[in-house]
């Protein structure tokens, strides 16, 4: 998507005004990353070579529990963490974060997407948060209550697709099935029952349980993408639910994945919370179906 003069302004209001505690690209030249060549290899079985990451950008360490990702425009990603209330912008092209922008108090923040010019983030009682000044110094949140947190969901996957956001429960239903929900966007309003109830049943390997991560729909295929950060796998679906694939991510190495995010011609973003080692953002080519 391209940057409208008026997001540029505001971007740019936000590198000056984030003030002496944002981290800014000085602070972080001496960590940052750089793009990994890709060797030549045959033919991976899936349209991503995951053991074989095109850029791998390292996060401070405010950024070390990151668990969510979007793409903000052409060159910035949003970027959450889930204890304080900040908005994260990094550069597209080095990782570096170029701003952060407070949006409310400490809390349990597992999913950020943009649709469209609204900002959205998702707290893991399943409240959705819209961030109106996002892209200023600091952006002022109205809060959607969903009533997930009384349906054992904890709400961990944010995507949209169709004027609806899309929310993944990390917990299952009692019945052994991963559920999404929808919230409408034109009523600000949850739709009551689950869009998609994913059976583990369907799901081939020996790991059945999925524990849904992040969420978010691709670009190309349409197909909806579920990260489950327990099996350390992509489970792809088509509209009604059904499995179309399964991506195993784990040759990736990550120590805890948490965020994922398409662009729009297809490269795939995904972050890891750091344990032994600093939090990081991996993006990989899309190279289309095998």
């Amino acid at each position: 998507m391209n940057v409208s003069p008026l997001l540029a302004a505001c971007l740019g209001l936000a590198l000056s005004a984030c003030g002496p505690e944002a981290p800014t690209d000085t602070a972080l030249a001496t960590s940052a990353p750089s793009a990994s060549p890709v060797s030549a290899v045959s033919e991976p079985s899936t349209p991503y070579r995951f053991d074989q990451p095109d850029a791998r950008f390292e996060m401070p360490a405010d950024l070390v529990e990151i668990s969510a990702l979007t793409v903000l425009d052409d060159g910035h990603l949003g970027a959450v963490q889930d204890e304080d209330g900040d908005l994260y912008v990094l550069s597209a092209e080095t990782g570096r974060v170029t701003a952060v922008v407070p949006f409310g108090p400490p809390g349990d923040y597992e999913g950020v997407e943009r649709v469209g010019d609204r900002l959205f983030v998702l707290r893991a009682d399943g409240a959705v948060l819209e961030l109106d000044g996002w892209a200023g110094p600091e952006a002022r949140a109205t809060v959607y209550e969903t009533g997930l947190g009384a349906k054992d969901c904890d709400a961990e996957g944010l995507g949209a697709r169709d004027g609806r956001l899309l929310i993944a429960c990390k917990e299952d239903d009692g019945d052994d099935r991963s559920r999404v929900y929808a919230f409408d966007l034109a009523a600000n309003a949850l739709v009551p029952t689950p869009i998609l109830a994913l059976d583990r049943d369907d799901v081939p390997g020996d790991d059945k349980k999925l524990r849904p991560s992040a969420l978010a729909v691709h670009p190309i295929t349409g197909h909806t993408v579920v990260l489950s950060s327990k099996r350390e796998a992509l489970v792809v679906l088509d509209a009604d639910g059904a499995v179309v694939d399964v991506w195993d991510l784990s040759p990736a190495g990550l120590e805890q994945p948490e965020g994922l995010a398409f662009l729009p011609n297809g490269d795939a973003l995904v972050s890891s919370e750091g344990t032994d080692g600093p939090a990081v953002v991996l993006r990989f080519t899309y190279r289309s179906a095998p």
